[in-house]
Order: C-alpha cells, then sequence, then structure tokens
C-alpha cells in the first residue's frame, strides 16, 4: 500500500516529496484521478474545495481528472483510474463518502487501487480508509449527525482531521476519543499527513499531530 492521509491533502512541500517518491516522478508528470464525491453531502460554503483543488492544480503537472463513481460504471472507473498515478480523494462529508462507496462498489476496487497507485487522501478521503470514530466524539467534535456505522477499516486507526483548525478541538479531546476504542488515534492538522509506504513504518510528516491510545496521549503536538 501507497497511501497519504492528510487534513488537507497535499497542503505541505515535505508531503509533496513524499507523494513524489512513492510515484517514482517528478510532481510535473505526475497525473491524477480525483474523486469528489464526498462534496455532493456536505452543505453550505465551497469555498474551501475551490482552494484546495486550486493550490492542487498548482502542484501537479499532469492531467487532473475527475471520476465520478455514482453515475458511471465501475468498469469505465477502472479504465480511467488506471491512467492515473495518484487517486486524490477531497474532503466533504465522510458519512456520505463512506456511503457512495460501498453503494457504488467502489470499496471493493479500493484495495486494488491501493496495490498500483498511490491514494492521498485530504479530510474525509482519508478518514474511510481508517476506523470509524465513536458516536460520541462524532456528535461533540465534528457536529455531525452519524449517517455510516463503519469505514473501510483498511488502515488500523482512527483519523482526527484539522487539528486546531476548522473544528476546535485539540488535545483533550484526542484523550477522549482514544478511550472509546483500543486502536491509536491520530489527531493531524492541516500541515501534517501520515505516510504509509508497502511494509515501512507508518510515519508522520509534520510536527503538528497528536497520537492517544486507550485515553492516553503518546505524542503531543509540537505546534
Amino acid at each position: 500500500m501507497k497511501i497519504i492521509l492528510g487534513s488537507w491533502g497535499l497542503s505541505t512541500e515535505p508531503i509533496i516529496k513524499a507523494c513524489e517518491e512513492m510515484v517514482g516522478k517528478s510532481r510535473k508528470e505526475i497525473d491524477v484521478a480525483i474523486i469528489n464525491e464526498a462534496i455532493n453531502g456536505e452543505p453550505g460554503d465551497h469555498r474551501w474545495f475551490a482552494e484546495e483543488l486550486t493550490h492542487l492544480t498548482g502542484v501537479i503537472g499532469g492531467n487532473l481528472e475527475f471520476i465520478d463513481i455514482q453515475v458511471r460504471p465501475m468498469s469505465y472507473v477502472k479504465e480511467r483510474i488506471a491512467e492515473a498515478d495518484v487517486v486524490y480523494c477531497f474532503g466533504g462529508n465522510t458519512d456520505y463518502l463512506a456511503n457512495t462507496f460501498f453503494k457504488t462498489g467502489f470499496d471493493k476496487f479500493i484495495p486494488e487501487i491501493l496495490e498500483k497507485k498511490v491514494w492521498v487522501g485530504s479530510s474525509a478521503g482519508s478518514c474511510t480508509l481508517c476506523h470509524k470514530e465513536s458516536e460520541e466524539i462524532q456528535k461533540a467534535v465534528f457536529k455531525e449527525k452519524r449517517e455510516a456505522e463503519r469505514f473501510l477499516d483498511i488502515v488500523p486507526i482512527v483519523f482526527l482531521p484539522h487539528l486546531h483548525g476548522h473544528f476546535k478541538f485539540g488535545e483533550e479531546e484526542v484523550k477522549k476519543a482514544s478511550g472509546f476504542t483500543d486502536l491509536p488515534v491520530y489527531a493531524l492538522s492541516d500541515e501534517a499527513a501520515i505516510v504509509i509506504n508497502g511494509d515501512e513504518p507508518l510515519r508522520v510528516i509534520g510536527e503538528d499531530y497528536i497520537l492517544a491510545k486507550k485515553g492516553e496521549v503518546i505524542v503531543g503536538s509540537k505546534r
């Protein structure tokens, strides 16, 4: 598996370089297939999407192709993703995105993607590959109604995006979240990302993140 789990995708130079290394190409040559279904479940101002997309167009020099997994047959989706180096999954409503993956059958294709491509998650696009947070944390931190009971459970962690950012949560909330699960809970700011590269140990790029396990903070933010 080659995965970058971020709160804001390819937000910093070190994260971009990690992507280049895993793809084996310069950013000027990388082709990206974009999954942006999560935005369909997110009401309100979508300026954040426009800003992140603008940033991505400035980073990536290859093709940027939107792949509609809700309308197109999965055979078409597979053909188009086969042409890309990176699958970039945008944020939005995470429960909506997870349910879309299950309803369309895209969830069954993701393990194949992870064998051949680099997955770059941004917020919801990262969370869905991991295990779902508890209902208590979803309500307290993200102020969301629970519409999905599980995520894909591919990466054995709970991922909490936008630490110290949009949702205004910090160490106490992360510590509490870890008390509801036996899995490690990682909370990352928009300037940090988790990198999973094959059999190499999971590593975090950036210093603004928190790791908690079973109600205890293991790594605190160095922000």
